[in-house]
């Protein structure tokens, strides 16, 4: 595979990975009666649903190309050659 903008345009460090969307079940701690509940601190990670994000999804160009991100927290969009 090639990135075609493998460096971040913001502080020059190297892509480390695609922005993916997930979709998962957070799951509760036992429900009471009184519909009170606590989150259980594990979430089920639906793999089958996961999403590379695109311009499209996150308005970031006028072109649909995918978007990486640097380990500093910053995402661009650019071309992969598969």
């Amino acid at each position: 595979m090639k990135i075609h903008q493998p460096t971040c345009p913001e502080c020059g460090e190297a892509a480390v990975g695609t922005v993916e969307r997930l979709m998962g079940r957070a799951e509760f701690t036992t429900v009471a009666d009184d519909g009170t509940t606590e989150y259980s601190g594990w979430t089920e990670i639906w793999w089958d649903e996961q999403r590379t994000v695109h311009q499209k999804d996150a308005p970031k160009g006028p072109d649909n190309l995918p978007l990486v991100c640097c380990p500093n927290g910053h995402s661009w969009p650019t071309a992969i050659e598969w």
